[in-house]
């Protein structure tokens, strides 16, 4: 877990997206306490299932910005970090995209496409994702195509107010 988070703490301005999947039924609040006790700020998800297979833990997979799978086994391998930093030199970034930084929406209850509410305010806009602030005060970065349609208009509003008048 700490090479994980160094890297996520120095890689993330760079592009770099850490997901971490649970997959061992470990009850949320420990799992809650570990992200906390190692300062980690990527997502974790639970019970991940999916097309690739894995035969040990850990076990990490890199997708390159295209989608494919560029790398596949344990994220201690020296591999895996030469393979995340060269797909970062590749990535060109979004620097045409619109951005806000600071405090852009207060906390407030927020939805995702299922109805799932999830109480945070938003530090950031970045492309296609906001930077959410739990009330721990830890940061999470979320998609903007998973939220509800109303709560993706406010965003779009803040990112572009000139397209009401």
């Amino acid at each position: 877990m700490p090479h994980l988070v160094k890297m996520d703490k120095k890689m993330k301005p760079k592009g770099l997206s850490i997901i971490a999947a649970e997959s061992q039924n470990t009850p949320e609040d420990k799992i809650k306490g570990i992200l906390d006790e190692h300062k980690a700020e990527f997502t974790v998800t639970r019970q991940a299932r999916g097309p690739l297979s894995s035969r040990g833990i850990p076990n990490a997979y890199v997708f390159g910005v295209d989608g494919q799978l560029i790398f596949k086994g344990h994220p201690m391998s020296p591999d895996f970090e030469r393979t995340i930093k060269k797909a970062l030199k590749e990535f060109k970034g979004e620097d045409d995209q619109p951005e806000i930084k600071g405090d852009v929406f207060p906390q407030r209850t927020w939805k995702n496409t299922d109805g799932k509410p999830l109480v945070a305010s938003v530090t950031e806009i970045k492309a296609d994702q906001v930077i959410f602030k739990l009330k721990n005060g830890r940061k999470i970065p979320y998609d903007i195509s998973k939220l509800s349609e109303e709560d993706q208009a406010l965003i779009n509003e803040k990112l572009n107010p000139d397209e009401d008048e």
